[in-house]
């Protein structure tokens, strides 16, 4: 998890649309990224916790940008702190899911109603290639790929909207986005299933309908949410440590069949270099 080597500054890539474009990110900036990017893809688990003199170790610096970059992070919700314990990832309880959820309905269905008028031929083009590449992580079981993809499909969408304050107040929820996205995407057996949804987005702004492109990107959230909630309930029947609760299970039932479709991946990778 270590940051770049070019830690001074790092100047922003290109503006977005309707967001002031960052000039500089500083190496607390930086490390609240790279911690981000680790929650979002599971590498950290969720209740785990955040130790400021092992991720100061790890990334090569002092312990204060790491002290600023977690204060970052519980700002925007990723991270909790607890008197004389630090701070921790958060666990992704079904209370937060329902939050979630409810809000990208909203603000997801009214920007993919204003996207489905303004997006231009380049656009769709763009939005096709995300999709492709949805598809292709699908395929060969790259989880943190067809999140990181999936998460990028929806804020294009956003950003394409035109609404700025719509687009800033996605980004204030985005990291409980990602850290939503990379449990409940692995919950699904069939991947392809989580394309096939955004398949239907897709073809709905191509419609130029706004009402069909709202309603199609509502139908497609709470579906994710029903089937979340479904997993959840199931593992309440069955019951387990009074410690975690049954999101928290799930999330992390979900986390194991990841990596053993991985490792079945490698392995058969593996055998075909072999050949």
């Amino acid at each position: 998890m270590a940051i770049p080597s070019h830690t001074a500054v790092q100047r922003a890539a290109r503006p977005l649309n309707g967001v002031s474009p960052i000039a500089f990110r500083t190496i607390a900036e930086q490390i609240a990224g790279s911690i981000r990017e680790a929650i979002a893809q599971g590498r950290i688990p969720p209740a785990a916790r955040l130790l400021e003199l092992s991720l100061a170790r790890e990334m090569g610096t002092s312990r204060a940008p790491v002290r600023e970059a977690l204060n970052q992070l519980e700002r925007e919700g990723l991270v909790v702190k607890e008197p004389n314990r630090g701070a921790r990832v958060v666990e992704l309880t079904e209370e937060t899911v329902r939050e979630v959820a409810s809000l990208r309905g909203l603000l997801e269905g009214f920007a993919a109603s204003l996207a489905a008028e303004r997006l231009t031929t380049t656009e769709f083009k763009t939005l096709d290639a995300i999709l492709s590449d949805m598809d292709r992580a699908a395929q060969q079981g790259e989880y943190a790929r067809l999140v990181e993809m999936d998460y990028q499909f929806h804020t294009f969408i956003c950003r394409a909207s035109g609404h700025r304050t719509l687009y800033e107040t996605w980004t204030v929820i985005s990291g409980k986005v990602r850290l939503y996205l990379s449990t409940t995407n692995l919950m699904y057996r069939d991947l392809k299933a989580v394309v096939r949804g955004h398949g239907e987005i897709l073809a709905a702004l191509r419609s130029r309908d706004k009402v069909r492109a709202n309603r199609v990107m509502q139908e497609h959230l709470g579906e994710m949410l029903n089937d979340f909630v479904a997993k959840v309930a199931r593992t309440k029947r069955r019951g387990g440590p009074k410690s975690q609760s049954a999101t928290f299970q799930e999330s992390r039932r979900a986390r194991r069949l990841a990596v053993a479709r991985l490792s079945r991946g490698e392995s058969l990778q593996g055998k075909k270099r072999s050949r």
